[in-house]
Parts: C-alpha cells; sequence; structure tokens
C-alpha cells in the first residue's frame, strides 16, 4: 500500500453493488495493523472508501494481523484476527460500516479485543449465524500445546454469555497442537469446526457443536473427528457444507516428499463419504514440488474450486483446481482441471476464493515484487 510496507492479503468479500473488498494486514517497520482495500468492478480502486480505496487500521497496541472478513446480512463489515495487547495475542475485530466508517455501537469505537487471560488466541475465520450473532474461531497456545478456541458475539460486540463457558469455548482434539482454521454454520444451525490436530502426526480434524456450544455427539466420536489424508502431515484450512448436506474439508497433505492439495468429503454423521475420491479422501499435486490448499467453495453449479498455492520449481504460484461433485478433475477448467498462475516476479500465495454474483472467480492473497509484497487479485472467467 506504500513505500516501506509489505501487504498481505488474507480475504475478499463481494459487496451487493458488485464492488470487492480485501482484507489483511499491512507490515512497516513498527508492526502490523489490519488494512484493506475497496476495487470497482474493473479492478481500479474505489476512492469513496478510506483513503484513495485503502484503509489502514490499529487494533491493539501492537502487530495486529487480519485474517478473514465477512460481510453481515445488515451490509456492515466485519474482520477478525489476533492483535497484541502488550502481554499476549487476542482475538480482535473491527467492524466498519458499507463505507468503511466505524461501527460505534461495536466493542470500543468499532474495535475489539478479547482476551484469553494467561494465554494467546488466534483468530482464524468469523462468520455470522442466522441470528446476526458472530462466531470467532481459531487456537490457544499455552506455550505448551494449543487447542481449537471460539468465541461467540452478540451483535454489539459483547460475549455471548449463553456459547460455552462465559462466551469463549476451548476444545483439546489430540494430544498435542490443536489448531482450528476454518468455521461454518450448517443449515440446521450446528457449527462445524475444522483444522487440524495432533496425536503423533497431524490429520484432518473437525467437532461439531449445537447451539450453546456443546459438543454435537452425533457426530464422529463425541462430536470430534480425526481423519489421516496421507502419510505424514495433514492441515485442514477450509471446511463447507454442500447443498446436499455433506461436509467437504481442504487442505493439503504430505505424500512422503512434498504435500499437496487434499480434500475429504463427510456425511452428516461425520462417516467418510466412499463416493468421492478414494474412500473419501482426494490428494491432488499441482507444481513440481510443494502445494498448498487454502480456501474451499461450491460453485452455483455444483462444482468444487480450491484455491491456494503452487511449487513451480523456483517460487510458488496462485493454485487452483476444479472437481466434479464426484471428487473428479473438471477438464474444462485450466489444464486438465488443474491451474498455476504467476503474478509477481517472485512468491505469490493465494489465501481467498470467491464466486461473483456473475459466476466469474476472484483468487486474492499476496505476491512479492522486487523488495516489496503487495495485495493481489485475479478474475477469472467460467
Amino acid at each position: 500500500m506504500g513505500t516501506d510496507r509489505n501487504d498481505y492479503g488474507r480475504s475478499v468479500i463481494q459487496q451487493s453493488d458488485g464492488k470487492l473488498i480485501m482484507a489483511g494486514y499491512t507490515a512497516t517497520t513498527t508492526g502490523d495493523d489490519f488494512s484493506l482495500i475497496r476495487l470497482n468492478a474493473d479492478g481500479s480502486l474505489d476512492t469513496s472508501f478510506g483513503t484513495g480505496g485503502k484503509l489502514i487500521i490499529p487494533v491493539g497496541t501492537g502487530t495486529d494481523q487480519a485474517n478473514r472478513m465477512i460481510q453481515q446480512s445488515d451490509g456492515k463489515l466485519v474482520v477478525a484476527g489476533n492483535s497484541f495487547n502488550g502481554t499476549n495475542y487476542v482475538f480482535s475485530l473491527i467492524r466498519l460500516d458499507a463505507h468503511g466508517t466505524f461501527d460505534t455501537g461495536f466493542g470500543t469505537g468499532g474495535k475489539l479485543l478479547v482476551s484469553a487471560e494467561t494465554s494467546s488466541d488466534y483468530g482464524r475465520s468469523v462468520i455470522q449465524q442466522s441470528d446476526g450473532k458472530l462466531v470467532v474461531a481459531g487456537f490457544r497456545s499455552n506455550g505448551t500445546n494449543e487447542d481449537f478456541s471460539l468465541i461467540r458475539l452478540n451483535t454489539n460486540g459483547n460475549l455471548d454469555t449463553g456459547f460455552g463457558t462465559g462466551g469463549k469455548l476451548l476444545i483439546p482434539i489430540g494430544t498435542g497442537t490443536d489448531q482450528a482454521h476454518s468455521v461454518i454454520q450448517q443449515s440446521d444451525g450446528k457449527l462445524v469446526v475444522a483444522g487440524y490436530s495432533n496425536s503423533g502426526n497431524d490429520d484432518f480434524s473437525l467437532i461439531r457443536l449445537d447451539a450453546n456450544g456443546s459438543l454435537d455427539t452425533s457426530f464422529g466420536t463425541g462430536g470430534k473427528r480425526s481423519v489421516p489424508v496421507g502419510t505424514f502431515v495433514d492441515q485442514a484450512r477450509s471446511v463447507i457444507q454442500q447443498s446436499d448436506g455433506k461436509l467437504v474439508v481442504a487442505g493439503y497433505s504430505d505424500n512422503g516428499t512434498n504435500t499437496d492439495f487434499s480434500l475429504i468429503r463427510l456425511n452428516a454423521n461425520g462417516d467418510l463419504d466412499t463416493g468421492f475420491g478414494t474412500g473419501g479422501k482426494l490428494t491432488i499435486p499441482i507444481g513440481t514440488g510443494h502445494d498448498y490448499g487454502e480456501s474451499l467453495i461450491q460453485q452455483s453449479d455444483g462444482k468444487l474450486v480450491v484455491a491456494g498455492r503452487s511449487d513451480n520449481g523456483t517460487n510458488y504460484d496462485f493454485g487452483l483446481i476444479r472437481l466434479n461433485v464426484n471428487g473428479n478433475l473438471d477438464t474444462s477448467f485450466g489444464t486438465g482441471g488443474k491451474l498455476s498462475l504467476p503474478i509477481g516476479t517472485s512468491n505469490d500465495q493465494n489465501y481467498s476464493v470467491i464466486q461473483q454474483a456473475d459466476g466469474k472467480l476472484v483468487v486474492t492473497g499476496y505476491s512479492n515484487k522486487l523488495a516489496e509484497t503487495d495485495f493481489s487479485l485475479i478474475r477469472l472467467n467460467l
């Protein structure tokens, strides 16, 4: 966004007027701050938003890193991540009106920090429930290991005391590191949280919660489900519920030499859907080295798109795959269902994909060019 700054794009939405807003964080020599840009339909900066189409927002007293953004049903923008409060990292959020002005009815002047007391919380995903409440998911680190961590907020930003303990929830999955990276609300109102857990190796892991935050014991084992996919490291980054109710989880898995895009599909009870891939699992290499899946959507026609980054042998490019509903690569997309796109002159890292109202795909992240890192976007025809 400017000289002596590096910008890391993490999330994108399309507003109802067709404009695109991208959120992430901007790093300077004095620390990181939440940052946003808004673009017109042609990709030019919308100068009616912030300063020349850009916003840089300090939230805590030190590092502020935004990881996910949503637009509420009333049009307001919520950006969530984590901030340093002088002692540790805490969940942090801002809420803006549709034009980028702070919503002073949320938190303190539009900003909110939620303390984890003596530990650190890292926010990775945010949703608005059908009742208007906000849920933030991520993980808590106590210095020894990490557990799934969630909060639920009322519309004014106050903790919802009917959820978990005082609005907060901490859930261990494995015996070591457990990190949540994606949360959704199912059509029946239950919450599904996906990430990975470690009990020797990293595995895809999910929990499903009832409305009050209690584990849904009809899912997996006591509300928890861990699934090994590759031979060593399996880390889930994104979960969706398909239009038929099944759950699809995407991320990446180790194949013994490097990492590939990987997915699993689950039936409503958490069992693997054996009609998808091989026994409900799928691994797909894109480049010649490591490939990392980060974001998953289901298109309006039912096809699945996974976006992330792919090693071209020298550096990383934006990488995508598109799948038919049975998990087979859609050969009408890219080359045999795969697409690798260089943006800058060095590493390109993609973290978010959406489908616009007109059907086109928008893929966002950040790219290195010379000594700078900048927000980067591409838009694709179907």
